[in-house]
């Protein structure tokens, strides 16, 4: 493992004896102050043995290593060959207690050295191989906190026979004992298990280079965008005007939904060359990968929002409402307003139709109960009403466990109870809300400092999944990752577990048994938790105006799990082929072959990449009637006297005569784990670039996270929460 390298050859070594001590200066080697170094050292043709040695240094310091570093022997061993001392001598100047000579025990006045023989050897004195050293002594030079090194030490220390006893680390014991060594493994164990999963011979080798085309495609689609964009800035501020021959030629484009499609077509759009009419219930646009966070106070809602209207400022209409009824023949679709000002205002709201020459259903999903009774009851995490929800109930749970009535030692029991909290689902949703909960744990259950210090002891966060893995979208490294770093902190992690029912108070739950010889399924174990709170994160399902689009289109246009499938283009098949194109559908109601004889995931990173898809072929003018889109003018289109010839003229030297077909870049997947801990798979298409587990990316998490707000103020507010948590906490205020 060539990263060890650079750490040990910064040693400066003095001499090394043979038998049971290797001796050397410690100058120029940086260790903290708790820091302790385990060298295995092993012998190779011809030579002695090594015995293995440790030290700490009192005097010297490093800001990056809190942990032991711990070597295999190959290594130590490579690096001393030329510094080996005649294997046929027992040293120089050794005894039979195997002790440097008297003139080299000065060498390391500061350095306190462990070996097969001594217990322990302390500084300036180097006692005969038989002094006893008290336990409890030895229990306080060492960290407890770090456990591999620790336990190892102990085992060390009650081994009848020293002479067998192997100081030497597994990969695993050695990865954990050190942070520095467990980031560079994180990243370096998840390549290899990509090299594997996509080296020649295997099934998805032809996918493990880089797409340069799809990037170049990316590239060339940005500059393009930035360009429209300049363009449109003189009619934003009202510098320009479009004439009346433009206004005859815009399509309008009614848009359902405001989610990640949406919005990345409303940002993309030529509104010089399409009429945008929005209709949506929320009018706004929620950065849904922080819901968890706003769930419990690290963020504020508006911090992570932008309005529909200031998306994008040539939209032509924003109509707060859902769509409740559609003609396809007739090109029109009835909207349902939202009922306002309800407490001052009687009667019900109107409704309308609106004519499309596009209509984008861009409606999403919704939670999916599954049928299991009592779930419709459980608080959800799908938009900002649902995490306002979410923050006033885990509030109420925190007073609820603090009230007088349950204040003596004899009711700790119910006092945990009622502030037990139940995540069902182990996706990433179900994952960042179980991490977002210890934070806010830790923070107001903090002595003289919390708001609720007495129910230190009494909060319990379990996470309930039916699968055998979190998160099961990551590579299986980065599963075993986040079910450790969850259990890590406390909370209560039950894997192959539906939820049957949920009560007031309490969820019955039912546990996969295994038998551990076949592996099969041979029962299951009921059980009941009571519990305070209860947040449903599992399974999503259609929304109700998917089930009336796929009752006017083909049998075919239905998906196995209700949604509705698309072309390459994104477009449903239609029983009028002069209808073609006219529905677009995208996001989470739409299922996406992904080339591999599967579907697409159901991630804001596609519903993204398709709503910019969209926008860029409705502004380019493709006539969507056709297969494949084709621009005006070509042998597979109609000419149109309105068509942009120059950016047509951009386009045919693209090579984009014909619309290309929809592909899905993926950039990799993060998830946030609590306690300043996150999962980051980074990626480019099916190209694996590195994977982290740990702090650093909680960082890379944060900083992706930041980035990708859509607008400089949301940025500065998500900074100004994230510096505000961390100065002043969280507030548990509730209105």
């Amino acid at each position: 493992r060539a990263f060890y390298l650079p750490i040990i050859s910064s040693l400066d070594f003095a001499d090394i004896f043979t038998g049971n001590l290797a001796m050397m200066k410690s100058q120029h080697l940086s260790l903290a102050p708790t820091s302790y170094l385990l060298l295995s050292l092993t012998s190779h043709a011809d030579t002695s043995f090594f015995s293995p040695v440790a030290f700490r240094s009192d005097k010297l310091r490093c800001h990056q290593m809190r942990k032991p570093h711990i070597f295999h022997r190959q290594q130590v061993t490579s690096l001393f060959r030329n510094l080996y001392v005649d294997d046929k001598s027992d040293g120089p100047g050794s005894s039979d207690e195997g002790l440097p000579p008297e003139n080299l025990r000065n060498e390391l006045p500061d350095v306190t050295i462990f070996s097969a023989e001594t217990d322990l050897l302390p500084a300036n004195k180097i006692p005969s191989p038989k002094t006893q050293i008290d336990v409890d002594e030895v229990d306080t030079k060492f960290e407890k906190p770090h456990s591999v090194w620790y336990k190892r030490f102990t085992e060390y220390s009650s081994h009848s026979d020293l002479s067998d006893y192997d100081f030497v680390l597994n990969d695993k014991e050695l990865i954990e004992s050190d942070p520095a060594l467990n980031l560079l493994s994180s990243e370096i164990g998840v390549k290899e298990y990509f090299t594997k999963k996509y080296s020649p011979g295997t099934a998805n080798a032809s996918k493990s280079g880089l797409p340069i085309s799809v990037l170049l495609e990316r590239i060339f689609d940005t500059v393009e965008d930035v360009w429209e964009h300049l363009r449109r800035m003189p009619y934003e501020n009202g510098w320009a005007k479009i004439s009346p021959e433009e206004e005859l030629t815009r399509k309008t484009v009614v848009v359902l939904g405001s989610g990640w499609a949406a919005h990345a077509l409303m940002k993309v759009a030529n509104t010089n060359k399409l009429r945008l009419i929005v209709v949506s219930p929320s009018n706004h646009f929620v950065f849904t990968p922080m819901l968890a966070s706003a769930s419990v106070g690290t963020v504020e809602y508006r911090s992570m929002t932008e309005s529909v209207r200031s998306a994008n400022g040539m939209i032509e209409e924003y109509i707060e409402g859902k769509a409740v009824g559609l003609d396809l023949e007739r090109k029109k679709v009835t909207v349902k307003l939202n009922s306002l000002l309800k407490e001052f205002r009687g009667g019900d709201p109107p409704t309308l139709d609106l004519e499309y020459d596009h209509l984008v259903v861009t409606v999403g999903c919704k939670v999916d109960d599954k049928g299991v009774p009592g779930a419709s009851k459980a608080l959800r995490l799908k938009t900002c009403d649902d995490a306002r929800r979410l923050r006033t109930a885990v509030g109420e749970c925190f007073e609820y466990a603090s009230r007088p009535d349950v204040a003596g030692p004899e009711y700790e029991k119910e006092r945990t109870q009622r502030a037990t909290f139940l995540v069902v689902g182990g996706g990433p949703t179900g994952v960042e809300l179980a991490g977002e909960l210890y934070d806010l744990t830790q923070d107001v259950t903090r002595e003289h400092k919390g708001s609720y210090p007495r129910l230190r002891n009494n909060v319990r966060v379990i996470l309930v999944h039916s699968g055998s893995d979190l998160v099961p979208q990551f590579e299986p490294p980065l599963r075993a990752e986040a079910l450790k770093s969850l259990r890590k902190k406390g909370v209560e992690v039950i894997l192959n577990t539906r939820v049957s029912e949920v009560g007031d108070g309490f969820a019955k739950i039912s546990t996969k048994v295994v038998d551990e010889e076949s592996g099969e399924v041979i029962g299951r174990d009921e059980s009941t938790v009571v519990v305070g709170l209860t947040v449903w994160c599992a399974g999503t399902a259609p929304v109700s105006f998917v089930s009336q689009l796929l009752d006017q289109l083909p049998e075919s246009a239905r998906s196995a799990d209700g949604k509705i499938k698309v072309d390459k283009w994104l477009r449903p098949p239609m029983k009028d082929q002069s209808l073609m194109g006219s529905v677009l559908v995208l996001g989470d109601a739409a299922a996406v072959d992904d080339g591999n004889n599967g579907l697409l995931p159901q991630t804001a990173q596609v519903a993204g990449q398709q709503g910019a898809y969209v926008a860029r072929m409705l502004s380019r003018g493709y006539d969507l009637e056709v297969t494949p889109p084709a621009l005006p003018c070509t042998p597979l289109a109609d000419c149109d006297v309105f068509a942009d010839e120059q950016l047509i003229q951009w386009l045919k030297f693209r090579g984009l005569d014909v619309a290309s077909q929809f592909r899905f870049l993926n950039l990799g997947l993060l998830a946030y784990l609590g306690g300043g801990e996150a999962l980051s798979q980074v990626q480019v298409g099916d190209f694996p670039l590195f994977a982290y587990s740990g702090s650093v990316a909680f960082v890379l998490w944060r900083s992706v996270y930041l980035v990708k707000q859509v607008a400089t103020k949301n940025r500065i507010l998500v900074t100004f929460d994230w510096v505000k948590t961390i100065i002043f906490g969280r507030d548990t205020t509730r209105f």
